[in-house]
């Protein structure tokens, strides 16, 4: 059974249970309501008359609009009202409820065709007086069956009006499921541009913001899927060449040739060497985005293991004509080794890549407070713009480029700062002026001790 039929069953199923109500409440509470009051009402004003001695019979039936008969203990008649119904049933009645009489007794006499209803209700007072009140029911009970056709007629109404407001609303309340299902289906298929329309601010509002919202990100996903493809495709494609390329020109051309050889094959080891760090980044990215490795951390001297670092680059350095400067406090930091590693060299190599020749290269560390320790890395080069700094952190995004056409995955940045989320540390970059600054943030602790 679909949504809306549930719904449209759903709001049926609470009218008739408001219908059914009405009629236990008419049925049970209702029905004898009007008589039980009227009965009281006459109940009461003949008891006043009697406390009062106002025994005016003639007044008390007008006023009550009642048949009235007034008897002794014996049954003797005092006062009988002219046109009392069914005189002799009625005298006869009356005579056999006087033994055992109470106050406010009341009984019911039907006429020998069963047309007519009557009540009569009994009072005495301190004189041994028998007072009944005959009421005739045929305004009661004319009264009762118009409130039950009336009931009838609410009762279609009710049920027309509940059907046709079960219909709209159930209408109304699965459309937006309905729309969302089928929009789930389609990202199912593929169909990743998925756009609906939100027009409450209610659970099914959300639902469907939830759905754009995860339609979005799909979209992003597979952009960014077609991006890495592309990106790679694009970067394997030329080193890939060049070692076809070379590796046939050795084969069949410069073999003899020991030196040209020898230059020919060094390419080659230096583009597959290219392609191995293209791999090694992707399949990195790939495994910090997944969170399969969590970070070992342990208490790094900060110092130590920056110079020992830098002396992995000094041919680098040299090769572009530049110069490193390191300034760094005495200060142990918690980290993973590894990853840290990763992290300068990804920062190292930008700068490298990005900073004018005959330049330095700024390596600082230095305690923020008792907790952080923060440390940068600073080049002076190209400025990036001010629009781009917001996305340098994103996947192949490569900013100005700076000297030539610089190679690389695209992808040092962005695993930098998942690293660096992964150890919940802040991070940041400033370029302005043509110095370009990256610098994040990293745990610090006085004693080894001191790390939980």
């Amino acid at each position: 059974m679909k949504i809306g039929q549930k719904l449209f069953m759903g709001y049926i199923a609470m009218a008739f249970l408001t219908v059914a109500v009405l009629w236990v409440i008419q049925a049970g509470v209702l029905r004898d309501s009007y008589l039980n009051e009227r009965l009281q009402s006459v109940d009461k004003a003949l008891e006043g008359a009697i406390d009062q001695q106002r025994l005016e019979y003639d007044e008390l039936v007008e006023a009550l609009n009642i048949n009235l008969v007034v008897t002794r203990r014996n049954g003797e008649i005092i006062y009988r009202s002219q046109g009392l119904p069914m005189m002799g049933m009625m005298i006869r009645s009356i005579r056999a409820a006087i033994p055992e009489l109470k106050n406010g007794q009341v009984s019911y006499i039907d006429n020998a065709a069963r047309t007519g209803r009557y009540a009569l209700l009994g009072r005495t007072d301190d004189s041994e007086r028998f007072f009944f009140a005959v009421i005739a029911l045929a305004d009661v009970d004319e009264a009762a069956k118009i409130l039950r056709h009336q009931l009838w007629i609410v009762t279609a109404v009710l049920l027309l009006m509940a059907s046709l407001l079960a219909i709209f609303l159930s209408r109304r309340l699965s459309r937006p499921i309905q729309a969302v299902t089928a929009a789930a289906r389609e990202l199912s298929t593929g169909q990743l541009a998925v756009k609906l329309p939100v027009s409450s601010q209610d659970e099914i509002g959300q639902l469907t913001e939830a759905l754009n919202d995860l339609s979005e990100e799909l979209q992003k996903t597979d952009h960014l899927r077609k991006a890495l493809i592309a990106n790679v495709s694009h970067e394997l494609r030329a080193p890939l060449a060049v070692i076809q390329g070379y590796a046939e020109t050795v084969r069949d051309v410069t073999w003899p040739d020991e030196t040209k050889r020898g230059a020919q094959l060094t390419i080659i080891a230096e583009e597959a060497a290219f392609l191995t760090a293209v791999v090694r980044d992707i399949l990195d990215y790939s495994r910090l985005q997944a969170g399969v490795e969590k970070p070992e951390k342990e208490l790094i001297p900060l110092k130590p293991f920056l110079e020992h670092f830098i002396l992995h680059y000094e041919q680098q350095l040299q090769a572009a004509s530049l110069r490193v400067k390191l300034d760094c406090h005495e200060v142990s930091i918690l980290f993973d080794p590894l990853r840290l590693t990763q992290i300068m060299h990804n920062l190292m190599n930008n700068a490298i890549n990005h900073a004018d020749p005959e330049r330095e290269i700024e390596i600082l560390a230095w305690k923020l407070d008792q907790e952080r320790c923060r440390i940068l890395v600073r080049n002076k080069g190209i400025t990036i713009a001010a629009e781009e700094l917001p996305h340098i952190w994103e996947r192949f995004h490569q900013a100005g480029r700076g000297k030539g056409q610089i190679r690389g995955s695209g992808l040092g940045l962005a695993i930098v700062k998942s690293i660096l989320q992964q150890h919940q540390s802040t991070y940041g970059v400033t370029s302005q002026d043509g110095v370009t600054t990256f610098w994040f943030d990293a745990d610090c602790r006085k004693k080894a001790e001191e790390v939980s």
